[in-house]
């Protein structure tokens, strides 16, 4: 299992305007709720920096890399390979949030489907950093990715939740863990619970929701055991 991050250390990215940014937080803004998906490179005019995937968005590569798994840091370096991840493009393993069996394939930040699921909707941005339980205890320890995905229309029932994403054993796939859910949609077309933020916070998960009522609140999110199921706190 890997060690624990450094007590203090916590890395967030903002869904909405009005967060202070912070240098130990992953840039990152994003518009409402069912706008378009985001691009590998957003225009986000208030998004902080970071030191490893330089201003702006982290860095968009292939999402299948042949580069061998890395984990780096500082101005410089060669950013960690989940970094380098093509978002809008990427393929998912094991993501059954998005009501697949088996692999989701994004294409331009969608699957596709007539009820579609799509990733990092208006621009949301990944957050990084070591958090899910890794087996072997002698694994290499690598950075994982949270990213916020949306199933459903705009303008119909749909439903956000957070992806924790974690690379292959090789390196080269990335595949889901068990996400975190928002609510359940209301009978509205505009009740949707939506991720204004989220952050991480060592291993855990913290996020500034706007609920169905309209109002926001701030959720938090742990480990409830080793296969990565989550319970709030």
């Amino acid at each position: 299992m890997r060690g624990k991050l450094l007590v203090g250390v916590a890395l967030s990215v903002t869904v909405g305007a009005g967060c202070t940014p912070s240098v130990d937080r992953v840039a990152g803004d994003a518009g409402p709720a069912g706008s378009a998906a985001g691009s590998a490179s957003p225009s986000v005019s208030s998004a902080p920096t970071t030191a490893s995937s330089g201003p702006g968005t982290p860095t968009a590569g292939s999402a299948t890399p042949a580069a061998p798994v890395s984990r780096t840091s500082g101005t410089g370096t060669q950013p960690s390979e989940i970094r380098q991840t093509d978002w809008p493009n990427a393929v998912i393993r094991k993501l059954g949030f998005c009501e697949s069996d088996d692999s989701v394939v994004f294409r331009n930040g969608s699957n596709g489907f007539d009820v579609p699921c799509r990733i990092l909707p208006g621009g949301a941005q990944p957050v990084y950093g070591e958090f899910i339980v890794e087996e072997p205890a002698n694994a290499p320890s690598t950075e994982d990715a949270l990213v916020l995905v949306e199933l459903g229309n705009p303008n119909a029932a749909r439903r956000q939740a957070l992806v924790p994403v974690q690379l292959s054993d090789n390196g080269r796939g990335r595949y889901a863990w068990p996400v975190i859910r928002g609510d359940q949609p209301g009978s509205g077309v505009d009740q949707v619970m939506t991720f204004v933020s989220y952050r991480l916070v060592g291993q855990n998960v913290e996020a500034t929701v706007r609920t169905l009522g309209g109002g926001t609140e701030t959720r938090r999110w742990r480990k409830a055991d080793g296969s990565g199921n989550w319970e709030r706190y």
